[in-house]
């Protein structure tokens, strides 16, 4: 049939692979590229660290939050609500989070905000006090926590401007009000 070989044949390495910086045997970057590289580096997460997370109105206006159904909260994407629209909401109050609900879902955001993202006081809510309706992207910052020391199932109104998150939006608080029970 065919004829068998006896000696292996020798391969030669492929002329390219030493031109590769940084590659075993290759050229190593210079003094220059290697400054330049550190400051577009620098340059990269001094552009992340610009995204602030936008601090509260200095004087509160309820007339200036529009009101919506808590179910344009669940469902964003049907509704007209757009970031940047600052809304209120009734809602009932469950607990603080232990977790960051954005990390997994929204990873690349956290980006935009490295310096201040961390200090968020996440919060879950539900529609009714039947716990309908989980919505658990709300956050506040941790002293306003301690301001108004909410308390499980306690129905609230929550001001708070909507903010990108992905394909959808976390609520930030900028104010809440009790509402009493009757």
């Amino acid at each position: 049939m065919g004829k068998t070989v006896d000696k292996a044949t020798l391969v030669n390495k492929l002329p390219h692979r030493r031109h590769l910086p940084l590659a075993p045997g290759g050229p190593r970057p210079s003094g220059r590229s290697r400054w330049l590289g550190v400051i577009l580096l620098c340059g990269l997460l001094g552009l992340s660290a610009c995204g602030e997370l936008r601090p509260p109105p200095a004087a509160f206006d309820s007339q200036a939050y529009t009101p919506i159904d808590y179910k344009d909260l669940l469902a964003p994407g049907p509704t007209s609500l757009h970031a940047g629209q600052k809304v209120r909401v009734q809602a009932y109050f469950w607990q603080y989070l232990d977790y960051d609900p954005a990390i997994v879902r929204n990873y690349l955001t956290l980006l935009r905000y490295p310096i201040r993202w961390h200090q968020l006081q996440w919060f879950s809510t539900y529609d009714t006090a039947d716990l309908t309706g989980y919505f658990d992207l709300a956050a506040m910052t941790p002293e306003q926590a301690e301001q108004y020391k909410l308390k499980r199932l306690d129905p609230v109104m929550l001001y708070g401007e909507l903010a990108g998150l992905g394909s959808g939006f976390y609520l930030q608080i900028f104010h809440i009000e009790k509402i009493a029970e009757d």
